[in-house]
């Protein structure tokens, strides 16, 4: 038996597995997705979840500014592999463009339609929410998604 590896995990670089992660992260959410669907369960109950227990791991619920939010948001995005384009504030809402998520090849490979992955936007929605903000978002023809953020009407 040969000891000697010609290739290892140790042998990869941070970048690729960076991009594995980011994989790995989005094949989770969409596999999630696609369990819950074929549980017959609501992909929506899922994110009011999650959202409630990622709200309270993001500290006090004390108003926040909406740019201030998106940009929190656009790292999380960029973490899961998006890349974020057209990030601008006028008159307090802040708006962003954002590409890579979800990856349509994974949404391929896990059988759900980027449409249906759409789902993980109500996530933030109800992070947003105890912070005084709304978060909203539009899928777009090309398929980058639009995410926006303003201040709750009183």
């Amino acid at each position: 038996m040969d000891d000697a590896v010609e290739s290892s995990f140790l042998d990869e670089t941070t970048e690729s597995l960076l991009e594995q992660s980011q994989q790995n992260a989005q094949g989770m959410i969409l596999a999630t997705i696609a369990v819950l669907d074929d549980l017959g369960l609501l992909p929506d109950a899922w994110a009011d979840a999650v959202a409630e227990r990622f709200s309270v791991a993001w500290g006090m619920e004390e108003p926040w500014d909406a740019s201030e939010f998106l940009d929190a948001m656009l790292t999380n995005y960029r973490a899961l592999g998006a890349v974020v384009e057209q990030p601008i504030t006028i008159d307090g809402v802040a708006s962003a463009t954002i590409s890579g998520f979800p990856d349509e090849e994974l949404c391929e490979l896990f059988g759900v339609s980027p449409e249906d992955a759409a789902v993980f936007h109500c996530i933030a929605a109800g992070i947003a929410r105890p912070r005084g903000l709304v978060w909203m978002w539009e899928l777009l023809d090309d398929g980058e998604t639009r995410l926006i953020v303003t201040a709750t009407q009183e």
